[in-house]
């Protein structure tokens, strides 16, 4: 596979082309658009306007609406026309599944439509056809552009814009038969749309991969952006993880895929999902990109487009580290009671117990103390010859400079080697990558730490700025620690941060993993209510994936790896699932948490709680 960015190393953001929605364009060098969607019915027009006033009034660029039948994209002429009397003439944006009439009566007044290709003209994959030909496959694509001429001719007429939207769990059979439910396919079902638009000459385009597991996310937009490029195209990327859930964790998701992908320089726009007020979405979104706005593109590292890891493949980490830890270390500069920070603690004297602990070389050397503690050398140390023995483990600080100078100095005098490297550059991401490379090359069984110091004292920049970096890192494997010192007077808050970015990259799980959408139009009960209900019950069952979905549009689909869903069914309705399975219909919302816990016990999955 080619390149994804322009620079793996320093930040540049990739060139895209220009898209015109209404009054505010996107993409080439125009600020990254921020967007939310509305979470009530379009046909309650007076309560649709007013969410969108309060989604514009909080920073929106852009504001998404659902649209279920021809009823809702019908009401889109009443707010459009409102909003505009109110003075508010920024775009809207029709959400689209199933049906391309409704797209269609969409795109006569929005100024942008969004519609699935794994539901548009196909139908959701039903595994009822699990083999093409390659004849069928033609017409199955055939079938495809024929559904969307109409569709686009009247985009061409009345300049509207296109999103394509692949989601993971929500592909064809077609798409499933060739690909699995994988990035692969999420990209492939994408581009079989690109290659018709282009085909038929329309380029007014958007494109994103939305996936609630961020590695998926991540590995997919990378590998579109890829795929675009071996092709010539540069369409904007709109980011966003699906179902990110609500609270910290919602937000811990969100600027990890999010965040890491504008760091590669793709994003043209973003929504950050949460099972909350659509307004929480903007603040937070704000957030991220803020990191972003000021950002020039300079040359701090040495430009390197090859990387010595897969930016493409989706694992999880092995345990190959020789340091104490479940697949990632938790190195902290204190000894505090927290849970997380007991991997390995950082001492400046060795008093009587000091397994797990490092220590200062001079200090390790001077007491003449065992290996159970860890000696940590300075690259200056290095340098000055300080190292003159062989040592069985050690952790060399350094700054991205001063590899060159001390590997022919180190080599074959330590047999266990952690190198935890001290940022200097505004990039800290490019500097892990370029040790990352030179590390592998000359010491393959050597690991990588972050050092990270927080700054912030609010508690969402303190999520954006741990999920850039270390957090960053840890979606491609990068680093097997993280050093972590903090300002704070209580580092409690900074720890939790941390045990959830790691569930997020899959390295450790400490309660039930939640997914749950963002809520809509299409959601027909009290979704955020039910959200922190079912996490209050069900949180310690910490080897348990649990979706809680707004309706069954996407839900079954976009939760095919939970190992249990409560999904949305009607007005006060939900449906039991296990699996991909609707195990009891219909269920009141006020019995359906009951009724999910008997499952469970049923299922032999639940623990008491503690």
């Amino acid at each position: 596979m080619g390149r994804y960015c322009i620079d793996l190393t320093n930040y540049e953001r990739f060139p895209t082309r220009e898209i015109k929605i209404g009054n505010t364009p996107m993409g080439a060098m125009h600020p990254i658009r921020l967007q939310s969607m509305t979470n009530v019915s379009a046909q309650n027009v007076k309560a649709t306007i007013l969410q969108c006033k309060e989604i514009f009034d909080a920073g929106a660029d852009y504001v998404r609406i659902a649209t279920p039948s021809i009823k809702e994209a019908e009401s889109l002429k009443d707010i459009k026309k409102q909003l505009s009397e109110s003075g508010y003439n920024k775009p809207l944006i029709a959400d689209v599944h199933f049906n391309p009439v409704i797209a269609e009566t969409a795109a006569r007044i929005v100024e942008k439509v969004r519609i699935n290709p794994g539901n548009y003209v196909d139908k959701r994959a039903s595994f009822k056809k699990t083999h093409f030909t390659e004849s069928e496959y033609k017409q199955e694509l055939e079938k495809i552009r024929i559904g969307l001429e109409p569709l686009v001719k009247i985009c061409k007429q009345y300049g509207t814009v296109l999103r394509i939207g692949s989601n993971h769990g929500s592909l064809s059979d077609r798409i499933m038969s060739s690909y699995g439910n994988t990035a692969e396919g999420m990209v492939e079902a994408a581009m079989e749309y690109l290659r018709i638009f282009v085909d038929l000459s329309f380029f007014n385009i958007v494109v994103s991969m939305k996936a609630s597991n961020v590695k998926i996310m991540v590995k997919s937009s990378r590998l579109l952006n890829s795929k675009m490029l071996e092709n010539g195209w540069n369409f904007p990327q709109h980011l966003g993880v699906t179902e990110a859930g609500e609270g910290e964790d919602g937000r811990i998701r969100s600027a990890l895929g999010i965040g890491s992908l504008l760091q590669d320089g793709i994003g043209d726009t973003i929504r950050v999902s949460l099972t909350e007020n659509p307004v929480a979405e903007i603040k937070f979104a704000k957030k991220i990109v803020q990191s972003f706005l000021n950002r020039k593109s300079k040359i701090q590292i040495i430009p390197n487009i090859n990387s010595g890891f897969n930016p493409y493949l989706i694992q999880t980490k092995n345990d190959c580290s020789f340091l104490p830890g479940e697949k990632i270390s938790i190195i902290s500069d204190s000894n505090n009671n927290n849970k997380l920070s007991n991997d390995l603690h950082f001492s400046l004297k060795a008093d009587e117990f000091c397994k797990n602990t490092i220590i200062p070389f001079k200090e390790w050397k001077n007491k003449k103390l065992s290996q159970d503690c860890i000696p940590l050398i300075t690259a200056e140390e290095i340098i000055n010859h300080d190292l003159i023995y062989n040592l069985d483990k050690a952790i060399i600080k350094l700054s991205i400079n001063d590899f060159g100078k001390i590997k022919k100095l180190i080599a074959s005098k330590i047999n266990h080697i952690a190198f935890v490297l001290e940022t200097v550059t505004d990039f800290p991401i490019g500097e892990i990558r370029t040790l990352y490379n030179n590390v592998v090359k000359q010491f393959p069984n050597a690991v990588c730490l972050s050092y990270v110091s927080t700054e912030s004292i609010d508690t969402e920049n303190q999520i954006v700025e741990i999920c850039l970096y270390p957090g960053a890192a840890m979606i491609d494997n990068l680093i097997d620690g993280v050093w972590l010192k903090s300002k704070l007077k209580s580092e409690d808050s900074i720890y939790t941060i941390l045990a959830n970015l790691l569930q997020a990259c899959g390295y450790r799980r400490n309660k039930a993993e939640f997914v749950s959408c963002p809520g809509c139009g299409r959601t027909n009960f009290d979704l955020e209510t039910a959200v922190r209900r079912v996490k209050h019950k069900l949180s310690h069952l910490k080897n348990l994936k649990i979706a809680v979905m707004g309706c069954i549009v996407n839900g079954p689909g976009e939760m095919a790896d939970a190992d249990y869903g409560y999904v949305g069914a009607g007005h006060g309705k939900i449906h039991i699932y296990k699996g991909q399975k609707a195990i009891k219909k219909n269920i009141s919302e006020g019995e359906a948490l009951s009724e999910l816990i008997e499952l469970i016990k049923k299922h032999g999955d639940w623990q008491e709680p503690k």
